[in-house]
């Protein structure tokens, strides 16, 4: 959901390259483009006018990787004045409707309000993990008040390894009303379908397959 947020207002409000985040906790390899030019994995600060946006195609996965390039993120976005931090995830959920609700967890109370008067709901406890909690806590440490916001995602997405472009839209759709900009996510929703359907088409195939499996030979079941 983060990633798809990132990139999708990067994309929508043609941000320019401004920095280039290495890290030796990235993983040590090659990333090679379809032109055959690689470079090693990294993560990349964009303007859109509006925001600075940071985003990268994977992020550590250790403890102490993840905290130390969210302390790196925050020293340079602190030093090019940046002011409020915002960073997305998922809030995955067994059931699911149509709208999702976004869930918002702030530096302060402030913060936090100024998500839940424009829709967002306040996240009653819990952890977030990954960068996507932890660089929130490292704004506060440098005294930038932020919010995480937390699309709900329908948990066999998760399972499967999907992208849910409908949490993703509902995430966007308040944040696009914090930045005051225009972002159309009409898209999303038709990505959200295809990606729903086929997982959904899935799980009846699993289903209908246990129940037949439940089954004796002959075809009668058991009482």
């Amino acid at each position: 959901v983060g990633y798809i947020t990132a990139n999708y207002i990067v994309e929508r409000l043609g941000g320019v390259l401004v920095g280039e985040v290495y890290s030796i906790y990235f993983p040590s390899q090659l990333d090679v483009g379809e032109d055959g030019l690689g470079s090693l994995i990294m993560g990349r600060v964009y303007d859109v006018g509006s925001a600075l946006v940071f985003t990268a195609d994977v992020q550590p996965q250790s403890h102490e990787g993840q905290n130390l390039l969210s302390k790196k993120v925050l020293e340079f976005l602190s030093r090019r004045g940046v002011n409020f931090v915002v960073s997305a995830a998922a809030y995955v959920v067994p059931t699911v409707d149509d709208v999702r609700r976004v869930y918002v967890a702030g530096t302060d109370s402030e913060s936090i309000e100024r998500f839940t008067s424009i829709g967002a709901h306040r996240l009653r406890g819990g952890v977030i993990s990954g960068i996507n909690g932890a660089i929130i806590g490292w704004s506060r440490y440098f005294g930038i008040p932020g919010a995480v916001l937390l699309g709900e995602t329908w948990a066999p997405l998760v399972e499967v390894d999907e992208s849910d472009f409908r949490a993703a839209k509902h995430v966007l759709d308040v944040l696009a009303r914090f930045l005051g900009v225009e972002i159309d996510t009409t898209e999303l929703d038709a990505f959200a379908a295809h990606v729903e359907q086929r997982v959904a088409m899935a799980l009846a195939k699993a289903v209908a397959r246990r129940e037949e499996l439940k089954r004796p030979e002959g075809g009668r079941e058991v009482m």
